[in-house]
């Protein structure tokens, strides 16, 4: 049984990106290595340790155990003693510390988003892979036609969805598009900073939080006052950080960001629950007039045993203004239906043509569909709507 080797050293390297950003990165030959290097021979996005317990893997979005006869369940003194191996001693002692912390690393060329924290007073962690390659809309199979969403100069862009779900990812691919084809100053507020984007046709500064900027709030704030083009933020998720972001889409900056929600009515919805009840009114006039985009995102199965995106889309037209306005959130599922001609559709709509291509299949459909009964009947041939996946030459 190939044990982990849990003997600490102290030949710990930091190392430096070309960007000059500084990051751990795990040494070959180390336990952490060789757990590494089987779990990106699987196509892991994510691995979990925990003291006592097996390691886990999640693979195209399924968890799974790792052998026990190749990686054995660490103790907790062995998963410290591999952690005092991989990183280095000021690392280590935060880790040691602190509850919970937030950094990332490298692993060869492959870099990570790490959290470790604690578990009953004992020590566990959670890595996840972070792409690194210049991935574009068709590389993720998202349609072209989103590029049109960062046209605009100014305005808020915000991807929603549950944990782990690409939104990042969809925002980092469309900054990606801006790099290649525009001049432009891209400032960036993360915790921790993931991907690292190489100056092409713009120009970046990527700021991570806790070591750059005390907060997403202060960073954005300080942003504005930097001659940005665009603003992207990791994560809007307190009052501050909300507050901040739409004050720098009303100045005139193109802002894109993050937020946790299920759907376009859930993201506003969440965004005014953040807000003051005296300030609510006044918080969804400032979204009607800047809010350029909402996009919520899942990865669902796909037939070839990977995960395709499934997207709702909302675009700003009068009807959504007033929706978002006036509070009635309930309308909003019905303009976006209604306007698949405006760019935008629901999760459903989207869904439903993905079956017809047979990217998914009609069990994966239903399990995921918001109406499965409305979805049952368009199988049946008692309900239709307009094809929204063209071929984006046709748009």
């Amino acid at each position: 049984m190939a044990m982990l080797n849990t003997s600490t050293s102290s030949d710990t390297r930091v190392w430096r990106h070309p960007n000059s950003l500084p990051a751990e990165t795990v040494r070959e030959g180390t336990a952490m290595s060789r757990l590494l290097e089987w779990c990106e021979g699987q196509e892991a996005t994510d691995l979990h340790a925990r003291a006592g317990k097996p390691l886990t893997v999640r693979v195209h979005g399924r968890l799974a155990r790792v052998p026990p006869d190749l990686f054995a369940p660490p103790t907790d003194e062995g998963l410290c003693q591999m952690l005092r191996e991989t990183f280095s001693p000021s690392t280590c002692v935060r880790i040691e510390r602190q509850r919970e912390l937030d950094l990332s690393f490298y692993h060869g060329a492959l870099r990570y988003r790490a959290n470790f924290s604690k578990q009953m007073g004992r020590q566990s962690f959670s890595f996840r892979t972070v792409p690194q390659q210049r991935l574009r809309l068709k590389d993720l199979g998202l349609p072209e036609s989103l590029l049109s969403l960062v046209d605009e100069p100014r305005g808020l862009v915000l991807a929603t969805g549950p944990t782990g779900q690409g939104k990042s990812t969809t925002l980092r691919a469309l900054i990606q598009e801006i790099n290649q084809t525009r001049a432009m100053r891209i400032i960036s507020i993360e915790d921790p900073v993931e991907y690292v984007f190489t100056d092409e046709l713009s120009q970046f500064e990527q700021r991570e939080v806790g070591i750059d900027t005390a907060s997403f709030a202060d960073g954005i704030r300080n942003a504005v006052r930097q001659d940005p083009d665009v603003i992207f933020v990791g994560e809007i998720r307190d009052r501050e950080s909300i507050f901040a972001a739409m004050q720098a889409a009303e100045t005139g900056h193109l802002v894109l960001t993050t937020l946790h929600a299920d759907s376009v009515a859930q993201a506003i919805a969440r965004i005014r629950e953040h807000t003051p009840v005296a300030e609510q009114e006044g918080m969804s006039a400032l979204l009607a007039r800047n809010t350029n985009a909402i996009i919520c995102q899942r990865l669902l199965p796909n037939v070839q045993g990977t995960r395709t995106p499934c997207l709702e889309v909302m675009r700003r037209n009068r009807g959504a203004q007033e929706a978002i306005a006036n509070n009635q959130l309930e309308l909003l599922s019905g303009i976006i239906e209604t306007a698949v001609n405006e760019g935008m559709h629901t999760f459903d709509q989207y869904l439903t043509e993905l079956l017809a291509a047979g990217v998914v299949t009609q069990q994966t459909a239903l399990e995921y569909a918001v109406n499965r009964h409305r979805l049952e009947m368009a199988l049946r041939g008692f309900a239709s709507a307009p094809p929204i996946l063209r071929r984006d030459e046709d748009r």
